[in-house]
């Protein structure tokens, strides 16, 4: 288990989470660059992680980036399942 992810869970049965005040270190309300065309196929990786566009700069996703990890990327490729 990944030791961050474990930052999240209580430390004993029934606590408390342990959730911070994230108010000034993490905005939430923050742009999403990556903008899907209507009519064009796009991958929704991309709008779920973010990634370079055609001149390789970075155009944000809904997550941060590098936090969301996809599963089972290998068995449905049209089925995308992961956590952020």
């Amino acid at each position: 288990i990944h030791r961050g992810r474990l930052a999240y869970v209580p430390s004993i049965r029934g606590g408390l989470l342990p959730v911070t005040d994230i108010r000034g270190v993490d905005d939430i309300d923050r742009p999403i660059d990556f903008t899907p065309v209507p009519g064009t196929p796009y991958d929704p990786r991309t709008l779920l992680a973010g990634g370079e566009d055609d001149n390789g700069l970075w155009q944000s996703g809904f997550f941060d980036r590098g936090s969301f990890t996809e599963y089972l990327a290998g068995w449905a490729k049209t089925v995308v399942v992961g956590r952020a």
